[in-house]
């Protein structure tokens, strides 16, 4: 049994799907968590992002599983509104634990040549820069507590194997693996451990949608890609809060600057 009893977490994008599952999952476990997301429409997205309401139901579900629970409207590309975020876990909740940096966005260009500026800004922003702004503002406040942590990123499949048309995507995620390794090296001898996971194709708002529908049936050789060689259609987003709580916990307690490839198999083929 994971127990995260007396630890504070903060999930970014947790307003709904992997990082909602997160926040839940760690509840359970026994942490206090804040919980962060731009709660608006992301200029640019051809999808809805999340809103308010959701945020708050973040917020409910996680109360409802037995832990306290704060948010904060937070674009992670403002690193001053990430450093809010971690003032609130530690004037209100006591401290900072565990970071899992989740907040991500998607677009699917015809081509990773023929994605707009716009569309490969906004990638690199929010993905790359969004989860570095975030281990800045929240690692003094680990290391603070003088009793170490753990960072979890999400990363993709997109990282271990080629996705056609996504390249903005896929530069974004891989340059979480460059991240993570120094961290992870910088900051072993303080007892932070800092861990990605690649999740493949898991039933998300963001993946979804209309536009990603149209991705998947018609760009080519993207279904094959995709395609799960476990019987299952898709993953569920508390099959990553799973995998992401146990990289968290004393049970991964030596493990640091590792990928952990959560895809029912698809990277194999």
């Amino acid at each position: 049994m994971i127990d995260l009893t007396g630890q504070v977490a903060l999930v970014t994008g947790a307003a709904r799907g992997i990082g909602r599952a997160t926040a839940i999952a760690l509840a359970e476990a026994g942490a206090a968590v804040v919980v962060t997301d731009l709660s608006r429409q992301v200029d640019g997205l051809t999808y809805s992002t999340a809103t308010g309401d959701d945020l708050a139901a973040t917020v409910a579900a996680v109360e409802a599983a037995g832990g306290r629970a704060r948010a904060a409207v937070v674009d992670v590309r403002d690193h001053d509104a990430l450093l809010a975020a971690v003032a609130l876990a530690e004037s209100e909740l006591g401290g900072l634990d565990v970071v899992v940096a989740n907040a991500g966005v998607a677009s699917w260009p015809v081509s990773t040549w023929q994605a707009t500026p716009e569309q490969w800004q906004t990638m690199i922003d929010v993905v790359l820069t969004g989860t570095w702004n975030t281990c800045r503002a929240a690692i003094p406040a680990i290391l603070r507590t003088g009793r170490g942590g753990s960072i979890v990123m999400v990363g993709s499949t997109a990282a271990v194997k080629p996705l056609p048309t996504i390249g903005h995507y896929a530069a974004a995620k891989n340059g979480l693996i460059g991240l993570l390794k120094s961290l992870a090296l910088e900051l072993a001898g303080d007892s932070i451990r800092v861990n990605a996971v690649h999740p493949g194709g898991t039933g998300t708002e963001m993946t979804e949608n209309p536009a990603a529908e149209h991705w998947q049936a018609t760009a080519r050789g993207v279904a094959g890609a995709l395609a799960l060689p476990m019987p299952i259609h898709r993953m569920e987003p508390v099959d990553v809060a799973l995998a992401v709580r146990w990289l968290c916990s004393s049970e991964a307690r030596y493990i640091t600057g590792a990928q952990l490839v959560l895809d029912a198999g698809a990277t194999l083929q």
